[in-house]
């Protein structure tokens, strides 16, 4: 778990809450954002989420190097980077404002959409307050209700075949108030949110795009003004394509028989597909870079290329037919070897001096 996901603020519960309230508001999250309960697109993500941060909790090695990787952070007032700069990383913390923390989420294009721009949506968790409780996580009762933790008698099981106290409702046996149903005692309640976005054109990996007061507010928020969201980009791997700087490379198997007669041969490009003019094998090399077509600049500056390689590809058998049409062009090459193939005219020539020494 990233620094700036304060396991506490995920769970919606104070940093000095009992074990007991943070299960209590464990349970509730993990019941509302189930997947088999929640059809909701974010409901996976934040499921998840919420887990790794009661897991997070549980365990007091990493939830101690957690709480000083924290402390750094927050001591240093930064985390490796300006907000919006590739690299940087969102601090986490207010900014001085008014504006709650900012946030940053990774999205991950296909390089076609990265190149030539998109429109994208995002599914996010933003916590508001509870309206049933006033975000104070308690309900009063017109009358008094059994506690749920000892069933209304007053004390609960203990060691040896004893019984205490119940801490519940400190023996009373029935209570006049209540955690809140709706929020578990958290006083927050989680809501889910589609946000639209329109990606610009030549966006690289790891580079940001701000969307300027988009962050969901988190348990404490109250009040304050929505912080940056921050959509950090991530290239998928492409099937045909390598990028290498703004270069888009491609591997582009060919026909040993066209390699030989050259001519017209479709490839693909980031747009769809274009066309490669071959000359006559072996005139031609076998790389090929299309100026202009590769990843484009943002700013208006020339794209990168398209660097084809050509590997030629020779055929898996060979029918009658074709074995006779290689003989009539290897008996036509045989008829002007020094001109067409000076390397087999000087091996001939060493194989008849060896079958005539002198």
């Amino acid at each position: 778990m990233r620094t700036r996901d304060d396991p506490f603020a995920i769970l919606g519960v104070a940093s000095d809450a009992s074990p007991a309230e943070v299960k209590r508001a464990y349970r509730r999250l993990a019941m509302h954002w189930h997947p088999d309960r929640n059809p909701s697109a974010a409901a996976e993500a934040e499921f998840k989420r919420v887990h790794a941060a009661y897991e997070l909790y549980c365990d007091p090695q990493w939830l101690a190097e957690w709480q000083q990787a924290a402390s750094a952070a927050t001591d240093s007032g930064a985390s490796g980077g300006e907000p919006g700069e590739p690299g940087g990383e969102s601090s986490g913390k207010r900014s001085g404002n008014g504006a709650a923390a900012d946030f940053t989420e990774v999205m991950t294009l296909t390089l076609e959409e990265a190149a030539l721009g998109c429109s994208k949506t995002v599914d996010l968790v933003h916590s508001v307050r509870c309206a049933n409780c006033r975000a104070s996580g308690r309900v009063q009762h017109r009358n008094s209700i059994p506690c749920k933790r000892c069933n209304g008698c007053g004390r609960v099981g203990g060691g040896a075949g004893g019984t205490s106290v119940c801490t519940g409702c400190a023996g009373r046996g029935y209570l006049r108030e209540s955690d809140c149903p709706a929020c578990t005692g958290s006083g927050w309640l989680r809501q889910s949110r589609t946000l639209a976005v329109t990606v610009p054109p030549g966006l690289l990996d790891g580079e940001r795009l701000r969307l300027a007061r988009q962050a969901p507010l988190r348990p404490g928020d109250e009040g304050a003004t929505a912080g940056d969201l921050y959509l950090e980009i991530r290239l998928a791997r492409h099937p045909l394509f390598v990028l290498r700087g703004r270069d888009v490379h491609c591997r582009v198997p060919v026909s040993i028989y066209r390699l030989l007669c050259g001519g017209r041969i479709e490839v693909p490009s980031l747009s769809g597909t274009t066309t490669l003019e071959l000359a006559p094998y072996p005139q031609h090399p076998l790389e090929y870079r299309l100026r202009g077509q590769g990843f484009p600049h943002q700013r208006r500056r020339v794209a990168g290329d398209l660097v084809l390689q050509l590997e030629h590809i020779h055929p898996a058998s060979i029918g009658a037919t074709d074995v006779e049409l290689l003989e009539r062009l290897e008996v036509s090459l045989a008829s002007d070897l020094e001109q067409r193939a000076p390397q087999l005219a000087a091996w001939e020539q060493q194989l008849r001096a060896r079958r005539n020494p002198a």
